[in-house]
């Protein structure tokens, strides 16, 4: 126990984030804001915190019964000690997210703070209309390598020095277009630097059989991931053959190309901080976890769970059910990030939609009566977009 505190309180970082939660619950992009981090570097530092912190049911991160012993040996080691002088405040930068949202309250905190913002390799940007222009200048140092930037017409001219290497800077109402561009997503990430193979020089690190139980978890900060349905092998090429691990049922990897052929699997769950993954296999269960970065997919499915939690990231693509009696449970949480589905069902088998929504857009399809199974449909949004479309 002891050492796991040590551990998480060797970093400032995580340190202000046992604080943080320590005065109450937050979100996910509550954290990401409030400590001025990108996805991926909050998704690595959560992980560091493992026992200290949990994920509710409601989505909200809080400390457990480790994590407040971990606050009062804050307490006791910095009461120890003399005080120190305040550390210039750090700039806050948002990367990698699939939406961005910044509005007055965001821009304010930044001012009281002394702090500015930077955004970079994000798809697509959205300002409110009620920001104040001078506040929008003063507060925002830089938008780069930005897909799509959403404006209101009179803070247009407030936005454009700030930005380069912009795909487009559109006018258009900012929540009413959410759903359409976030549609068309995947068709933005050329221009993003997170998505660029660029110069690297990648070397192959791993090319050879892999085991699993019927249950794959990957977990990838970075890079570019395809798992199609073959038999069980696995091929890395990397920058540094550390950036790359792989056991029976585990991958991780940072920054590489991986592919990865399976067969005879039960279950798949995906941990993305950051990159590329297209996944077209079958499967009865799937658990996705972005917390950055962009998953495609293209899966037949049989009766069992989907579990999509899209806290900055985009999560797209087809699911294919397979023919099934009885229920199936499909669980979407957007907090920042985008869900597209399309959902092929065989006709007999309904559907059953229970939904909410703070600060995003949800679409869902119509609940309809199923003679022989069901398709369970569960949606929580903030601050987020959600698209499920069902064909028949």
């Amino acid at each position: 126990m002891g050492d796991r505190i040590f551990e998480a309180l060797a970093h400032p970082l995580r340190r202000r984030a046992l604080r943080l939660l320590g005065e109450r619950p937050r979100m996910y992009s509550e954290l990401m804001e409030e400590l001025g981090v990108d996805s991926p570097t909050l998704a690595f530092h959560l992980k560091k915190l493992a026992g200290l912190v949990e994920k509710g049911g409601n989505g909200f991160y809080r400390l457990t019964d480790l994590g407040r012993k971990a606050l009062e040996v804050m307490a006791v080691l910095e009461g120890a000690g003399q005080p120190q002088p305040r550390a210039e405040a750090e700039e806050l930068t948002f990367s990698d997210r699939a939406v961005l949202r910044i509005d007055k309250a965001l821009l304010e905190l930044a001012k009281r703070e002394g702090r500015k913002i930077r955004v970079f390799d994000t798809a697509i940007l959205e300002i409110d209309k009620d920001v104040p222009p001078e506040l929008l200048y003063e507060v925002v140092e830089e938008i780069r390598d930005v897909a799509v930037v959403k404006v209101p017409k009179h803070l247009r001219a407030y936005v454009e020095p700030k930005a380069r290497d912009v795909v487009l800077v559109t006018e258009r109402g900012l929540l009413t277009s959410t759903l359409k561009l976030a549609v068309q997503f995947l068709g933005y990430l050329g221009p993003l630097k997170a998505f660029r193979r660029g110069g690297r020089s990648l070397v192959e690190v791993y090319s050879g059989d892999f085991t699993h139980g019927g249950r794959v978890a990957v977990e990838m900060d970075g890079g570019r991931l395809k798992i199609v349905e073959g038999p069980n092998r696995v091929v890395a090429r990397c920058e540094d053959p550390d950036d790359f691990d792989v056991s029976a049922g585990k991958i991780s990897m940072e920054g590489c190309e991986v592919e990865v052929a399976l067969s005879g699997v039960d279950a798949l769950d995906l941990d993305i901080a950051g990159g590329y993954a297209a996944a077209s296999l079958k499967l009865n269960n799937l658990k996705i976890d972005a917390a950055g970065g962009v998953v495609d997919l293209d899966l037949a499915m049989s009766r069992g769970s989907v579990s999509i939690e899209a806290d900055g990231g985009a999560v797209s693509g087809r699911l294919n059910y397979a023919p099934f009696e009885g229920s199936s449970q499909l669980d979407v949480s957007a907090t920042g990030g985008v869900v597209n589905l399309l959902l092929e069902l065989p006709p007999d088998v309904g559907i059953s939609v229970q939904s909410s929504a703070a600060g995003g857009v949800v679409k869902t399809p119509e609940p309809r009566p199923g003679a022989r199974g069901v398709l369970n449909i569960s949606v929580d949004v903030a601050g987020g977009a959600v698209k499920i479309l069902a064909k028949h």
